[in-house]
């Protein structure tokens, strides 16, 4: 596929197996969107995370998991998910409580303040990956100039295109892992790729961490009073 040409100068002789989550983590990120998806514009993942040409937004955030808890928090402080409709110029707080996904944010778009985004929704398995073990693509060195967390071997699992209420790309988005891992054996999670509403989003996650206190950030966690709603979000797709 697109990453053929990225790939290592020593090929793989044997497609890494899919990295499985540790039972906890933190990241910070930065997430870069473009609405462009016309021929001129490549699809990610770019390098730095970066698309080559303009228009596009960047910003921040960070994310804390725990699944023995059964939540995730995904902080994006500049600008939501791109799949909302108009548009995701907002900061959110997307957050899996009691197997429900809420958003939080502004009044803006009629979102705010806390609507529920997903019922019977749980953070992602500790090893979701396995099912798409087949998707491996390759593994690169050089997707980074800047940013020291792509310097470095990463394998890529790019997804097919799986729903027909998506545009019609050959692909969803994809997945990588560094292929060096933590001091405790599990692999960082380092890019996550995938199409928005319009165009596409490219995540890079830095500080990619499985200790310390971050990880316990949400051990006191309770639902905030403005998410006791039976609001739903309106977003697409």
């Amino acid at each position: 596929l697109f990453l053929n040409a990225l790939v290592s100068p020593t090929p793989t002789p044997i497609p890494p197996s899919a990295p499985i989550l540790p039972p906890r983590f933190y990241t910070d990120f930065t997430i870069t969107f473009t609405p462009r998806e016309d021929p001129e514009m490549p699809m990610p993942p770019w390098v730095d995370g970066i698309p080559p040409l303009l228009p596009y937004a960047i910003g921040r955030g960070y994310s804390v998991y725990a699944p023995d808890l059964g939540m995730m928090v995904e902080n994006y402080t500049d600008y939501c998910v791109p799949i909302f409709w108009p548009n995701a110029y907002f900061p959110c707080i997307i957050f899996n409580y009691n197997h429900t996904a809420y958003l939080i944010s502004p009044h803006i778009n009629h979102y705010g303040p806390c609507c529920i985004y997903r019922t019977n929704w749980s953070p992602p398995h500790r090893d979701f990956m396995l099912q798409f073990e087949q998707y491996y693509n390759g593994s690169t060195w050089s997707m980074g100039v800047n940013r020291r967390v792509l310097k470095q071997l990463i394998d890529w699992w790019v997804l097919p295109q799986s729903s027909a209420n998506l545009r019609d790309h050959p692909v969803f988005g994809g997945f990588g892992f560094a292929r060096k891992p933590l001091p405790s054996g599990y692999r960082p999670f380092v890019s996550f790729w995938y199409e928005g509403d319009i165009g596409w989003a490219h995540q890079v996650f830095e500080n990619f961490t499985d200790t310390g206190p971050k990880t316990h950030l949400l051990d006191d966690f309770q639902l905030p009073d403005i998410c006791n709603t039976n609001l739903a979000c309106d977003f697409r797709p």
